[in-house]
């Protein structure tokens, strides 16, 4: 069912008083096809009414609603005559409006009165409320308590019966014109107009729904609801408000359960009623079904129609029985699958082995179906719970936040995005993008974000499987624990960092938080192993000979890989077990046909070191910080500095820094790097905010806040800043409250060719001054990336050799000396290099192309030299 805007009717009508003449109450209705089964009128028993003389007649209505409803009726002129509580009324009988319209009426007893109910509303109509019990569950539940008639003179076809008098045959909604002029003829219409508001439709066709009531069949809760109450206090519900007060909320509500429909599709109930005297049987098999059939059943269908035509023998009196004409809910099919699953009727083993279930998971609204359905028929049958464990999962919505339907036209087939995108992408992206209890808005273009993801960790194990092949690596001969006394700091951190994040991974699996474990296997490879440790080892695997510290560095690599893979292997299955073929079993040489074969990873704690994952964090952090220097010295990663000075206001963070000392200073492509306790105290610095930042801290004071760190020791603000995480200062009576984020630290006086970024934890002070030497080493480093690239170009392979030709303007690359030669050589795999202002003809066979480096134009020339020896 859902709800769309439509216009009705809006009308006010007298309800004559028996016994009081020309004393009416006024009743409000958009629904005027419901009034042929009215039985009563409900007032609120707590609130007041009012009876007023209008143009000689008595009216009763709300005393709130007194003067809107006169104002929208057109009356002006009225007098109240008494005010009064609506239980008054009680019991007050009335003349049907429709009496001699609808004779039917005549006959019911117990009827036409005025009855009271907290729920009649203040806010609209009149404050007196048309009951019809048939055409709407909460007038149902008034006639129920008031014992009235459900007069239903509706077909389920949206048509009126026989009962409905004059407009028999007349399709309901195409009725309110017939009965409104009724109603006018009779002297009874107060005011007509019409309204636009919210009114149910048919989900599937958008046609406006119509209550009615009918005869069904219900299986009663009250017997067992607080012994389901109890059960669901047992069962581990995620998140915990959808059990502990949705679902709780949800049974302690629930009314009896109408398990029968008036379809033809479905499976039939099966309950048969004697013609006869009436007994009823509740067939239990088809075995039963046949040992009571009037004629022998041998292929028999159990669906309607055919069902319909079966007729038993009654076990009472012999008569005939028939099938009462009903299918069941759906919701009771799917309720019995913790029995009927495992095929309980014919082989309970199974079923005692694995009742109740370990875990069930669906969306968070089957609090309202499938969860209740399971516990209401496993808690009247077995008396618990069927399941120990609940995920609640959200819905996907549109990127607007919207529900995707057809008729909106908003919907994206998950097919159509596998094809463009993959399987594994989609899976990966709806996992982490929410908690699963979280609705997620469905972005396709952050979905591509998560594909590229997947190649950065694609790129890590295509990089170990590179040189691992060239060195023919097999993990079997060169285990892990045969390097453990040789393994150095960036080692023994990603080998701690890999049982963290098994710990991580496990425990948010084990607690449903899927988006949290999926989130760190990704971090793993993304943070830690292609951002951090590969570039820490770059270097190691260049190493042509064989050599120990290459082998332990495979060994490393393939030992954290190879759990990584399998923590990522739930999220991405695809994607991992081609990894698992491709890398993992190649090199490890496995036996197990797939990835899926293997153990979940454990921990090992004789690879946990806390101290190196924090010492390698803040490593991390300062060369985020030295990058960030750079970039406001307009600095390229690639060129060297002469001096990095990394400021931590703590000993024991310095001693964990320490001990990344070597990789700090290859990251930080810097001669020399001190990793100090204090400012040095000869570094003459400030401190400032932008004034744009200041006006979003402050406002109107800005200026003051600017004016004010111009004035302040800028290395107390700084420590301040790096210990506490933020800083007081007070502006005109106003506490401020600063974080290294809204302000800037700069160098004056000699300091201020330096470059400096605030952190967190520290400060990174960068000396941007360049020498001849780094003058080389810069040149080096991009004449080093233009040839890489043409390589990359000529499709060669990592082991091939070239040769290099190298020309720039005269004298240009005299800057370079041998070291600088060497270096270049060894990083391009050149064996031959010439180069100068103009070298001459090169011949054929070169592949040439021309380089702006900084305004120096060079040109290379490559040919492939010859294979790998």
């Amino acid at each position: 069912m859902g709800y769309a805007s439509i216009e009705d009717p809006s009308i006010y009508v007298k309800i004559p008083l028996l016994d009081r003449e020309s004393t009416y109450v006024v009743i409000w209705t958009t629904t005027p096809w419901t009034l042929p089964a009215n039985e009563a009128v409900c007032l609120h028993p707590d609130e007041y009414y009012v009876e007023v003389e209008v143009q000689g007649e008595k009216w009763i209505l709300a005393e709130k609603l007194l003067e809107r409803v006169m104002a929208e009726v057109e009356v002006k002129e009225y007098k109240v005559l008494r005010r009064f509580l609506g239980s008054e009324l009680e019991g007050t009988k009335y003349l049907h409006p429709l009496l001699d319209e609808v004779p039917e009426h005549k006959s019911h007893e117990n009827a036409h009165i005025i009855t009271c109910d907290q729920g009649v509303s203040m806010e609209e109509g009149s404050g007196c409320v048309h009951i019809a019990p048939a055409h709407g569950p909460e007038d149902f539940e008034i006639g129920k308590r008031y014992s009235l008639p459900v007069f239903c003179p509706v077909e389920v076809n949206g048509f009126y019966t026989d009962k409905a008098g004059k407009y028999k045959g007349m399709y309901v909604r195409g009725a309110n014109k017939v009965i409104i002029e009724d109603l006018k003829k009779k002297g009874l219409l107060a005011y007509e107009s019409t309204i636009l508001h919210e009114y149910p439709h048919c989900w599937r066709c958008d046609t406006p729904l119509v209550y009615r009531a009918d005869r069904q069949w219900f299986l009663r809760i009250e017997p067992i609801k607080s012994l389901i109450l109890e059960e669901n206090k047992k069962v581990k519900w995620t998140p915990p408000w959808a059990g502990e007060a949705r679902f709780h909320n949800w049974i302690a509500n629930a009314r009896d359960w109408c398990i029968s429909r008036s379809r033809v599709w479905g499976s039939p109930l099966n309950i048969w009623t004697c013609t006869k005297c009436g007994h009823r049987v509740c067939v239990g098999s088809i075995e039963e079904l046949k040992s009571l059939a009037l004629t022998p059943l041998e292929d028999i269908e159990v669906h309607r129609p055919w069902i319909d035509n079966v007729r038993l023998i009654c076990p009472k009196c012999r008569g005939e029985m028939k099938r009462e004409p009903h299918v069941l809910d759906c919701w009771l099919d799917s309720g019995v699958a913790h029995a009927a699953s495992v095929d309980y009727l014919k082989d309970k083993t199974l079923f005692e082995r694995l009742f109740p279930y370990d875990f069930i998971t669906e969306a968070v609204d089957q609090t309202r179906g499938w969860f209740f359905s399971l516990i209401f028929t496993s808690v009247m049958l077995f008396g618990k719970a069927p399941y120990k464990s609940v995920l609640c999962q959200g819905h996907v919505l549109d990127k607007l936040g919207q529900k995707m339907s057809k008729s909106r036209g908003n919907v994206v087939w998950a097919r159509d995005v596998m094809e463009a995108e993959g399987a594994d992408p989609l899976r990966l992206y709806l996992v982490m993008k929410a908690a699963p209890w979280e609705s997620l808005n469905f972005d396709v273009e952050e979905l591509k974000s998560v594909k590229r993801t997947l190649n950065i960790i694609f790129n890590v194990f295509k990089f170990a499987s590179t040189y691992m092949e060239l060195d023919k690596f097999d993990y079997k001969k060169y285990p892990i624990d045969m390097f453990i006394d040789r393994l150095g700091p960036e080692d023994l951190w990603i080998l701690s960092r890999i049982q963290t994040t098994i710990e991580v991974v496990t425990s948010n699996i084990e607690a449903y938080n899927i988006h949290e474990a999926a989130k760190a296997v990704v971090n793993f490879f993304v943070d830690d192993l292609s951002h951090g440790y590969i570039r820490f080892i770059r270097r190691r695997v260049w190493l042509e000979e064989e050599n120990v510290e290459k082998l332990m560095t495979y060994s490393v690599l393939y030992y954290v890989l190879d759990k990584a893979l399998r923590l990522m292997a739930p999220f991405t299955p695809h994607l991992a077990e081609w990894l698992y073929q491709a890398f993992l079993k190649r090199f490890g040489n496995l036996e197990e046909e797939s990835l899926f074969m293997l153990d979940w990873p454990s921990i090992e704690p004789k690879f946990l070191k806390r101290e190196l994952e924090e010492g390698a964090s803040l490593l991390m952090e300062a060369l985020t910080l030295v990058a960030s220097a750079r970039q406001r010295a307009k600095l390229k990663g690639r060129w060297p500095v002469s001096d990095v000075v990394i400021v931590v206001f703590d000993e024991e963070l310095v001693t964990k820094l320490n001990a990344f000392y070597k990789a700090l200073r290859e990251q930080a492509n810097a001669r020399n790097v001190l990793i100090t306790t204090a400012i040095p105290s000869v570094m003459k610095l400030k401190v400032k905010v932008q004034e744009s930042r200041a006006k979003k801290i402050v406002g109107p004071k800005a200026a003051k806040l600017v004016e004010l760190l111009n004035k302040v020791e800028a290395k107390e603000v700084v420590q301040g800043l790096c210990t506490r995480g933020r800083v007081n200062v007070s502006i005109e009576g106003e506490e401020v409250s600063l974080t290294s984020e809204d302000v800037e630290v700069i160098g004056i006086e000699e300091y201020e060719k330096w470059a400096f970024a605030l952190g967190k934890r520290m400060l990174v002070c960068l000396n941007t001054t360049r020498d001849r030497e780094l003058e080389a080493e810069a040149l080096t480093r991009e004449l080093v990336r233009r040839i890489q690239y043409m390589r990359k170009e000529l499709d060669l392979k990592i082991e091939d050799y070239v040769d290099l030709v190298i020309e720039a303007e005269e004298g240009a690359l005299s800057v370079l000396s041998a070291k600088n030669v060497d270096y270049l050589m060894g990083e391009v795999r050149a064996k031959e290099l010439r180069m100068g202002g103009k070298v001459g003809l090169v011949g054929e066979g070169w592949y040439a192309k021309e380089w702006d480096i900084d305004g120096l134009r060079v040109k290379i020339y490559m040919r492939k030299s010859g294979e790998r020896k």
